[in-house]
């Protein structure tokens, strides 16, 4: 293998989810001999979630970014993406998911080796064959399956059906270069809505893209959501209208 995988994990107390999420991945890209690094986004947690990472840390190759307050989901994804892309050579892979169990840890080697093979996006989708939301609350069911159906129809992009999830491959050089492009302006939101909005930035470079299917069971989440529906919703509404305005 000749790239090496940068996985960012996005975490605000998590202490009860983020040890396993981590062995879980150590172990399924040690086994599948790669290069890696993972990235832990400490976004002000008040539980135990820093301390089991540092502890992990002599164990695993891993780089612990630290908000001493919580600054919110877009600024924890822009701590990750600007210090793994910094790190990074053009062919790596760098992927962003959740720390909270909902996302496959063994799929991050489906999905890098699918940017290996000429892909510069690749979204775990919970909407493309093989893909399901098992055990997910009706109104957040709802909140998803509309916001994806206005994000195909307002920002079409060809092979995406998933435009919410946070797990999410990417090749290093479409990072860098949105990056050059953007400046501090890449994601200009604050909340949830930012990972769409990378999603819709990133495909003003014609990025070949495709989805990886995956099975999101709600019921393995640890933590409490930190997403509001409605608070959310306002503000995919706000975006959408600053990015088409």
């Amino acid at each position: 293998m000749t790239y090496s995988i940068r996985v960012i994990l996005l975490a605000y107390n998590e202490a009860d989810s983020i040890a396993p999420v981590l062995i879980r991945l150590k172990e399924n890209l040690t086994n599948n001999q790669s290069n890696f690094r993972l990235y832990v986004v400490n976004d002000g947690s008040t539980d135990d979630t820093l301390s089991i990472v540092e502890k992990l840390s002599d164990e695993i190759p891993l780089t612990l970014l630290n908000h001493v307050t919580n600054m919110g989901v877009a600024r924890a994804f822009d701590t990750g993406l600007r210090e793994a892309t910094r790190d990074s050579e053009n062919d790596d892979v760098i992927i962003t998911m959740e720390a909270d169990g909902t996302s496959v840890p063994e799929l991050v080697s489906v999905m890098s080796e699918k940017i290996s093979h000429g892909y510069d996006i690749v979204c775990a989708s919970r909407y493309c064959e093989g893909g399901g939301l098992p055990n997910f609350p009706w109104q957040r069911r709802f909140f998803s399956v509309n916001a994806n159906r206005l994000l195909r129809l307002l920002f079409p992009i060809n092979g995406v059906s998933d435009y919410t999830l946070f797990f999410r491959a990417y090749r290093a050089a479409l990072l860098k270069k949105a990056f050059q492009n953007y400046g501090e302006d890449f994601i200009a939101s604050t909340g949830f809505v930012s990972n769409a909005e990378i999603l819709i930035k990133l495909r003003n470079f014609s990025p070949k893209v495709t989805e990886c299917p995956m099975i999101y069971d709600y019921s393995v989440k640890q933590s409490s959501s930190k997403m509001r529906v409605w608070t959310n919703t306002a503000e995919y509404l706000r975006t959408i209208w600053k990015i088409i305005f």
